[in-house]
């Protein structure tokens, strides 16, 4: 032989795998012509029946240990339920027993309810177990207020129910929007759902406050104007997140020149929006006073500072433009 064997199969696993090069290839098939055992060898190691074999094993035992798992911990999500559900019974008993009526024992179970969406929700659900955690307990909370307020007689549950579901809602609601499988039209769209979904329930804790508090017409006025005109520069900022076709710092300097211009503007615009309010503005800059605390006008510190903001951040913002240029002139 030209080769001896041990050579030969030092290339075999290359050769196998299709990775060595035409020389090796030739030398080893003209080897094979001389040695069977070589030759058979290389056939063994090119079926991948044993391998598969040991996928498939494997694959079984990860399978059988899942299940293991998920049948463990709905066992536990089990146990867990009829343990929250035995104070529920003994309040039930010794409620009927002292002759009440069923009052604060819907207090109890709503209370076990928001106690098992935190601990039995997730031990039952089989996928998304965030998603189901959120959306149970929510209901929960918004039962257990409900029958709070029936309990003390009051009229204040649509107020801790709007503002109980704002708050969650600026947390949770873009984790929840992006795991409903929306149609590819209205998935680039999740942003704008988002911020319209938080606005309205904004809206409903500005509502059920002035109901409640029977405010009159310049609380209705201040309240809609104020959060309008912040919720329209949010909105324009999330549009440009959304919607612009061009590269990160472009969109970075956008929204930094539309926030300090918001934010420099709000008590101009305010007034124009409801002129019987006086809201000092921009129009009492003085630099030349400086921004000392022992200024006597506070009209003329606060105009100061807005136009600060203003300058500050349309200099921030148009550097970050210009960079944004470069970048994508460099990418082209």
């Amino acid at each position: 032989m030209k080769y001896n064997c041990n050579i030969i199969k030092d290339l075999l696993p290359s050769y196998t795998d299709n990775i060595c090069s035409d020389e090796s290839k030739k030398i080893i098939e003209e080897h094979f012509e001389e040695c069977p055992s070589c030759l058979k060898l290389s056939e063994i190691m090119k079926d991948d029946s044993i391998e598969n074999s040991l996928n498939k094993e494997k694959e079984d035992v990860l399978s059988k240990h899942n299940r293991h798992v998920k049948r463990k911990t709905y066992t536990i999500g089990i146990i867990t339920s009829v343990i929250l559900i035995l104070p529920v019974i003994v309040c039930l008993i010794c409620n009927l027993a002292i002759g009440h009526a069923l009052d604060w024992f819907f207090i109890v179970l709503t209370s076990m309810l928001l106690t098992a969406s935190f601990i039995v929700v997730p031990l039952i659900a089989e996928s998304k177990k965030l998603l189901w955690t959120i959306l149970c307990s929510t209901v929960s909370l918004i039962l257990l207020l409900l029958t709070c307020c029936i309990y003390a007689g009051g009229s204040w549950f649509f107020i801790a129910a709007s503002s109980c579901i704002f708050g969650i809602s600026v947390i949770f609601a873009p984790y929840i929007i992006r795991n409903i499988p929306f149609q590819k039209s209205i998935t680039r769209h999740r942003n704008i759902i988002v911020f319209l979904w938080d606005s309205i329930w904004l809206y409903a804790i500005l509502i059920t406050c002035g109901l409640y508090g029977h405010y009159d017409i310049l609380y209705w006025q201040m309240s809609f104007v104020i959060s309008t005109y912040v919720l329209t520069g949010i909105l324009l900022i999330i549009s440009i997140i959304t919607y612009a076709k061009t590269v990160k710092p472009v969109k970075a300097g956008l929204t930094i020149m539309i926030a300090g211009l918001w934010t420099g503007l709000a008590n101009n615009a305010i007034h124009l929006l409801m002129p019987s309010i006086k809201c000092n503005g921009i129009e009492n800059i003085d630099l030349s006073k400086g921004f000392s605390t022992i200024i006597t006008d506070n009209a003329i510190f606060n105009a100061n500072v807005y136009f600060t903001i203003i300058v500050t951040s349309f200099i921030t913002g148009i550097i970050l433009i210009g960079i944004g240029f470069i970048l994508k002139h460099k990418n082209r």
